[in-house]
């Protein structure tokens, strides 16, 4: 099974027909079904079917197209890393993270990095640390910015000296919003838009206690960006990191935080072994950010 002819079937599969893929791929159509046809031979299954509509994947084609993408991606990435000039240091770093404030102390590394080395880019994965960790075992991302960081058998583990502090997004004429903090008991009876990752684990949950089996939830979310409009509209209140909505531009929402005070530790992960060039420069530019607060993996 050729690399080469991966890129031709999940470029089908992007285009949902054969004519759109040969043209994208500056191939006539003829050619493309041969190579198609003879992976399907070598596979010995159907990969799709044809439709009035263009292809419809087979589920033999549905699994391919999940492999072939792994496949492709980490070529491109084995590719970029290894057509750089030896020593130096240039290239994209793979930085997969999920939603906090945190990410403006990356931020700050990342413009010192690119002060010094401009050939230097970033590139960025958004999604939950769970979603996000298969891929990191898997070679896509250099590191993994994790919310809720613990101690990891098969990563290397950087605590970062910032916490991100948990409370509620509500709508400004929400009764929640005329106190000053948000103590469990508040929420019974209320309607609440959870964190799907915190939800019975890690510190949200702990704080919840008892009162997490008398909670009205009524949505749960990954990414906090879409919980916002639901909180707008009326839906309810959000669990949220604070400091990642301006409630002024926000105009009807408020952030209030939760008492006892909350707060998350985050982390970053990385693969034990060799870092490329430009990763390693990176990850070494946090520690310096960071300074002496850094606290070793070893010490949580």
């Amino acid at each position: 099974m050729e690399l080469r002819t991966l890129e031709y079937f999940l470029a089908v599969v992007r285009e949902g027909n054969i004519s759109g893929a040969a043209q994208a791929l500056h191939m006539t159509q003829p050619t493309l079904s041969r190579q198609l046809s003879a992976l399907e031979s070598e596979l010995g299954c159907m990969l799709y079917q044809r439709s009035n509509k263009g292809i419809v994947l087979t589920e033999h084609g549905i699994t391919l197209a999940r492999y072939a993408e792994s496949i492709v991606q980490l070529a491109e990435k084995a590719n970029e890393e290894i057509r750089l000039p030896e020593h130096s240091v240039a290239g994209p770093v793979h930085i997969a993270a999920g939603e906090t404030r945190i990410m403006r102390s990356l931020a700050r590394a990342m413009q010192s990095v690119r002060d010094r080395y401009p050939k230097v880019t970033f590139e960025l994965y958004s999604g939950t640390s769970a979603e996000l960790m298969d891929n990191l075992a898997k070679g896509f991302y250099d590191m993994l910015l994790e919310c809720e960081v613990r101690s990891h058998k098969y990563f290397e583990v950087l605590e970062l000296p910032e916490r991100d502090v948990w409370g509620m997004l509500v709508r400004k004429d929400s009764h929640l919003a005329k106190l000053p903090v948000i103590h469990a008991q508040d929420l019974i009876g209320e309607q609440v838009i959870m964190s799907r990752q915190a939800y019975r684990v890690g510190a949200l949950d702990e704080w919840l206690g008892d009162v997490r089996e008398q909670l009205k939830i009524v949505s749960f979310y990954n990414l906090p960006l879409n919980s916002k409009f639901l909180v707008q509209e009326g839906v309810g209140s959000s669990f949220t990191y604070e400091g990642l909505f301006d409630g002024n531009a926000e105009n009807n929402l408020v952030f209030i935080p939760l008492a006892p005070r909350l707060t998350s530790n985050q982390g970053i992960l990385w693969r034990k072994g060799p870092l490329s060039r430009q990763a390693q420069v990176f990850l070494d530019t946090v520690r310096k950010e960071c300074g002496q607060q850094i606290r070793p993996s070893d010490t949580f």
